[in-house]
């Protein structure tokens, strides 16, 4: 049983927390907020240069077609579109999928990503329908983990390829903040220990949100479970912490030290984005 070490108000997680968590992704609110605190010029650079390198080791002819799983407002497939592919767009949330026909309509993008209505825990595909997958950021909210990697590892074929980025709880800044939240005492969420990593459960007048802080082996082993093969494990951003401070020369140091990790130190374990390329057997 997963050990907690706060009491979690029993109106907060009643019934499903599948559910929970999926009425507050399905409200718009959610998805501006994190628009509004990732969407920047130094994010957007990074993450150009991570695509280049991701698609490169992914090594998928022109023209394939990318299952991007979780598609949020399809910036991320749009990096793919980009970067000559189809993409096939699926996402839980009505309300981001009618900001991700927008944002794709504006890109110019609309022949090369269809965007579906679908949740991840029921993909609407055919067995072995994919040769390649991209699910970034996504299995972080999901509470029932093994279900969505059985779904995820459904739709792929032998020999198919899946990217999954995911938050690392043994990365430097995930160690820190949790220690000095546990001697302080102080955080508003309710954070629960289990196998797969540290859930973070916040609740406000929006709704209940699940943010987990992946144990990296279980994931990895999760998926080797499922007949995958890790392929490469690699660093993505080495701090968030940008995202917590004001000082706009403080975050662009942040920003710097982040890209000369991963142009130049490239260790995934001490980051906390993680990138994992795996391989379906």
């Amino acid at each position: 049983m997963p050990r907690t070490n706060e009491i979690i108000r029993k109106q907060d997680l009643e019934g499903s927390e599948s559910q929970l968590v999926e009425d507050l992704l399905a409200k718009p609110d959610i998805h501006q907020r994190w628009i509004e605190t990732y969407y920047n010029d130094e994010n957007e650079a990074f993450c150009e240069q991570e695509f280049d390198y991701v698609t490169k080791i992914l090594n998928a002819p022109k023209d394939s077609v990318i299952l991007d799983a979780g598609c949020g407002d399809c910036t991320h497939s749009i990096r793919l579109a980009k970067r000559g592919f189809f993409v096939q767009a699926v996402d839980c949330s009505e309300a981001v999928l009618q900001l991700a026909e927008e944002n794709v309509k504006a890109r110019g993008s609309q022949e090369r990503i269809h965007i579906q209505h679908g949740n991840l825990l029921g993909l609407p595909f055919e067995d072995g329908a994919f040769n390649y997958a991209l699910c970034c950021g996504v299995l972080m909210h999901i509470p029932d983990l093994e279900k969505a990697l059985s779904k995820l590892a459904r739709v792929l074929r032998s020999g198919g390829r899946l990217v999954v980025s995911e938050a690392n709880m043994y990365s430097l800044e995930a160690v820190v903040c949790r220690t000095l939240r546990r001697f302080l005492k102080r955080g508003r969420a309710v954070m629960k220990e289990t196998p797969a990593g540290l859930e973070y459960w916040t609740t406000d007048s929006a709704g209940t949100l699940l943010t987990r802080q992946a144990n990296m082996r279980w994931l990895i082993e999760g998926f080797r479970s499922l007949g995958f093969a890790l392929q490469k494990r690699l660093a993505g951003q080495f701090t968030e912490l940008y995202t917590r401070i004001s000082s706009r020369s403080l975050k662009k140091v942040l920003f710097a030290f982040n890209n000369f990790w991963f142009i130049h130190v490239k260790i995934p374990v001490g980051a906390l984005g993680n990138i994992l390329i795996l391989e379906k057997r």
